[in-house]
């Protein structure tokens, strides 16, 4: 898959959907602190529906690691099910500190995601899950193929993508071809669902779609 690449573009609306480390740690660094209260008038449902996707697999011990946690939006729904055993990796050192505050991961990592390997070692997951991520990360595909490393042999990579990207990026091709390859069987690939129908930006132009892959 061709990498998207906008290296000097300044991130200054979630609707663009910058791949610019730079300019997205400088984003959420400066929004970590009324990002939640943000998210909710706008009536962002997608952790929630991420975590009611996954929810017949979470149970009590199983290790989860919430790839791009922000301030802990994902994380805290997933706990609503099970006292899962949850690590959080992000960019955003200002965000890391809001999820240092909810009390509920084991460990938080500071990492720009697009630099794989990621900094965690094989088969030390249950589930993999990134919600509102992938719109940052230039090569999706290299992200998530390391995702299938760091995930045991019949854990699960949950992840969301836009509808604006979702063919533009080549996100169907993706996953076949890593199906092709013996990295995961698709187990979910959901209509088009609400993602932030309180922003005007986005209203009911742009959704979400919710992908769940086995890793074989």
């Amino acid at each position: 898959m061709a990498e998207h690449s906008d290296d000097d573009e300044p991130l200054i609306s979630l609707k663009q959907g910058t791949t610019n480390a730079r300019a997205v740690q400088a984003y959420y660094d400066d929004w970590a602190e009324c990002y939640d209260a943000t998210l909710q008038s706008w009536q962002y449902r997608a952790p929630e529906d991420a975590a009611n996707l996954l929810s017949p697999l979470l149970k009590a011990g199983i290790r989860v690691l919430d790839i791009g946690c922000g301030t802990g939006q994902l994380g805290q729904a997933l706990r609503k099910h099970a006292e899962i055993a949850l690590d959080g990796i992000d960019i955003s050192s200002a965000s890391l500190e809001q999820a240092k505050k909810r009390g509920i991961y084991g460990s938080l990592l500071q990492h720009d995601l697009q630099k794989t390997p990621l900094p965690v070692g094989a088969n030390n997951y249950d589930i993999a899950a990134t919600v509102g991520v992938l719109t940052y990360i230039g090569d999706a595909e290299t992200l998530l193929r390391d995702l299938c490393r760091t995930v045991r042999k019949g854990g699960v990579i949950a992840f969301t993508q836009r509808t604006d990207l979702w063919d533009e990026r080549g996100f169907d091709q993706m996953i076949m071809e890593m199906e092709a390859d013996g990295l995961w069987q698709r187990q979910k690939v959901s209509e088009p669902m609400l993602y932030l129908p309180g922003n005007e930006e986005f209203a009911d132009e742009i959704r979400v779609i919710h992908t769940l892959c086995r890793v074989t």
